[in-house]
Formats: C-alpha cells, structure tokens, sequence
C-alpha cells in the first residue's frame, strides 16, 4: 500500500488532472472568452452535448468556480488512489463519465460545465465504500470523508443560482452506485485479511484429536470383551472334559 509506485500515483494522478483543468481553464478564459466552455460543456440531451460528458469537468466559468473544486478534487481523488490502488483507475473513470451520462440525461437544460459532479462522486464513493465493504481502514476513509465534507450535501438542494445542483445530486448518487459495484472486489490488504480470517476458522473447525478415536478405542473394546468371553467359553469346556 505504501509502495513508491502507489506514492507516486498519488502524487502524479491528482495533481496531474488539477493541472490539465487549470490550463484549460486559463487558456479557455483568457484566450477565447470562454467560447471552449460553452461549445464542449455539457449540453442535455442533445449531441452536440455529448462530448461534454466527458470534457465538462475541465471547464469551469470562472476564477472562484475553479479554486473551489481545485482542493476537494485533489484531495478526494488522493484518498481515492491512495486507499483504493488497485481500483483507483476504474473507479475514477467510472464515476468521472458515470455522472456525466447522468447529467446528460436527467439535468436541466443548460450548459453544465466544472468538475464539482466528479467530487461529489468522489466523496459519496469513499464515504459509502466504508458501509459497503466492511474494512476498517474502509471506514476510517469514510469518517474523515464525512468530517471534511459532510456539509456538502447542501448543495444537492434546488434553486441555487449558477449552480448545477444536478451535477451534485446525480454525482452524489453515481459515488453511492460505484461504492456497491466495486464492494466486492478487494484490495491486497483485504485479500490478506480474507485469507488470515480463513486460515484461523481452519484451525478452529480442526478436532484436537483424531474423528475416530473413540471409535477406535470403543473397538478394542469390543475386541477384548470378545476374545475374553472366547477364552471363558474354552475354560468352561476344559473344565467340563
């Protein structure tokens, strides 16, 4: 878990795609206005909209819309590829396109652009995984989740102006439906745990003595009680001659 690999994935992963986002945005609303945003947002059922699903996270409308999904993101996505390495990349991919399709079919019909979606799936994801999959350190991942960021939830409310809430309530429900999916597939230390736990009921279900000892002794039992009364039998006859 601590490998330099996975360090490294922490790392390079988060930062990498907050990197990609802040360049987008820079060049998007120095560059052309904002013109990037509104073509390859994400547009509701409608093709042209299609590519958003994908992209939209990358845009977002303005400086405080940008900083204000820059650490959530970088910090859910690093728990994410910290405790989940091996899962990391399909769950993020998975969630990442999961609300976009969502959005897409379910939300208004406006442009939905910024990567607040994917957060709230991120956190729903790592605080659920804890009920889900019954690990400890799962749990522990989830109690901080909900410490940190349990009052985002107010923004799943309707109503708020320039916000996608949609985005929020539609990631919120893919984090939940990913955390169930994935419950079943463990990590290393999971699988270490499963086989420990195996190995000891093993050692509980095996007898401390052999099944059939008793049934061997009860045996020779049997077979001295009948070679005595054999012998009896021939002494009585001895006798009787």
């Amino acid at each position: 878990m601590l490998s330099k690999r996975n360090l490294k994935n922490v790392i390079q992963w988060p930062l990498g795609l907050l990197l990609i986002m802040w360049v987008v945005f820079i060049v998007d609303y120095y560059l052309f206005g904002g013109l990037l945003s509104a073509y390859y947002g994400l547009h509701t059922r409608e093709l042209a909209g299609v590519p958003g699903i994908v992209l939209a996270p990358l845009f977002h409308g303005s400086w405080g819309h940008l900083l204000s999904n820059s650490l959530p993101f970088v910090s859910l996505a690093g728990l994410l590829v910290f405790f989940y390495p091996r899962l990391w990349p399909r769950v993020l991919a998975s969630l990442w396109v999961g609300t976009g399709v969502l959005v897409f079919v379910l939300g208004r019909h406006v442009t939905h652009i910024g990567a607040s979606g994917v957060v709230y799936a991120l956190a729903a994801f790592l605080a659920f995984s804890g009920i889900f999959r019954r690990d400890f350190r799962a749990v522990v991942v989830a109690l901080l989740v909900l410490f940190y960021y349990g009052g985002m939830i107010v923004g799943i409310l309707p109503g708020q102006e320039g916000i996608s809430w949609e985005s929020h309530l539609l990631g919120l429900v893919m984090g939940i439906l990913g955390a169930y999916t994935y419950r079943s597939e463990l990590e290393e230390h999971e699988v270490a745990a499963e086989k420990k736990k195996a190995a000891k009921q093993r050692r509980i279900k095996e007898p401390f003595l052999e099944r059939d000892t008793f049934a061997k002794t009860k045996r020779e039992r049997e077979n001295e009680a009948f070679w005595e009364k054999l012998k009896q039998l021939s002494e009585r006859e001895r006798l009787e001659r």
